[in-house]
């Protein structure tokens, strides 16, 4: 483990009791805050070459900027960043390969520590209060050595390592319980975990549908997006949606596809109604309602459709290369009609948007 600026962190714990999500609560610093409004894409890199990145792009005076993490810091970032958290000051970088977590203040993007030890095949990262909780599938040929590594938000410091099923994936946290959609690693699953974030223990597993992806909060639900398992599986699985009450932590509701060859993805919420894609389709659904069958439009101008988010009435692709060499790109598209709006470069096979 490897920190510094104390005085820096004991100001951000001061706030940690008033914040409960990514919404950035604590004062934006006043000098070289020069990542304050903006947007955040994570470039996974090549595997095995150590050239992941961050680029930042602001839409407003079309600035984009890549490889901000090596230009503030002075030195690479790492071997495949899967995946960002941001909360209150902090934005916290996933590094599959290299096993580590760099984190950084998220508006000068300057270097606060670094987590490199207890962590096997990291994926994903939630916060709930001072902990940080961290998806880790293990080895990938071991199904039983998968666990959530829980450390200390305010010195970075190891506190349990949480045993689980194979392949966790995506966390969401509802008040003081996280959920894990548990994909299966380089196998298949397809369950969602819950884990207790004050005693450290999975009380529950839910079954859903195969190969769970991602999963939104509405109300008292939570709706679990399953792709089914691929062609190429034992057995090709349709995908589907899943309502599970919270107060139960039980599935209420289950909307499948009737054909196995429909395999849905990133689900999300906007002003009440649900979106997803299919390949580079995208779908618009009203929860608790049948399955649409035909979809909204097309993002035609996509490679590959590997990260995806809507924001204020817009849609976000980060699009690698279709053959996941040299620089990718953001594309942003009106969610009204699926119009491409505009384009930026990004760095080496963008996966993750985010919103500063």
């Amino acid at each position: 483990m490897n920190y510094k600026h104390l005085f820096l962190l004991f100001f951000i714990a001061l706030f940690f009791n008033s914040c409960e999500n990514d919404d950035c609560c604590a004062p934006v610093p006043e000098t070289d805050a020069q990542f304050s409004s903006g947007i955040f894409v994570l470039n996974e890199g090549n595997f095995g070459s150590a050239n992941a990145s961050v680029s930042f792009i602001n839409e407003e005076n079309e600035q984009n900027s890549a490889q901000i993490f090596n230009e503030v810091n002075g030195m690479d970032l790492g071997d495949t960043a899967q995946s960002m958290e941001l909360h209150d000051d902090f934005a916290i970088i996933v590094v599959n390969v290299s096993n580590k977590i760099e984190i950084v203040n998220r508006f000068t993007f300057e270097r606060l520590g670094t987590i490199n030890t207890n962590l096997v095949n990291p994926r994903f990262a939630e916060v709930i209060g001072d902990k940080l909780f961290v998806t880790n599938w293990g080895d990938g040929g071991n199904p039983d050595d998968d666990f959530v590594a829980v450390f200390n938000l305010l010195d970075f410091s190891f506190i349990e390592a949480i045993p689980v099923m194979e392949g966790p994936e995506k966390l969401i946290s509802v008040n003081n319980a996280l959920y894990v959609a548990h994909k299966g690693g380089f196998s298949f699953n397809n369950i969602v975990s819950v884990i207790d974030s004050e005693s450290n223990t999975v009380v529950k597993e839910v079954e859903v549908g195969d190969l769970p992806n991602s999963m939104v909060v509405q109300g008292n639900d939570l709706w679990v997006m399953a792709s089914g398992k691929p062609s190429y599986a034992d057995e090709e699985t349709a995908g589907g949606l899943y309502r599970i009450d919270l107060g139960t932590n039980e599935v209420m509701e289950v909307f499948e596809f009737t054909d196995n060859t429909i395999h849905p993805e990133n689900l999300q919420l906007n002003d009440g109604n649900a979106y997803f894609t299919i390949g580079k389709s995208v779908y618009l659904y009203e929860p608790g309602q049948e399955l649409p069958t035909s979809a909204a439009f097309s993002l035609d101008e996509v490679a590959v459709l590997y990260g995806f988010e809507i924001y204020q009435n817009r849609i976000y692709v980060a699009s690698p290369r279709a053959d996941f060499t040299g620089d990718g790109d953001l594309l942003i598209y009106d969610l009204n009609d699926g119009s491409l709006l505009d384009q930026y470069s990004t760095g080496i096979n963008p996966n993750g948007i985010y919103f500063n």
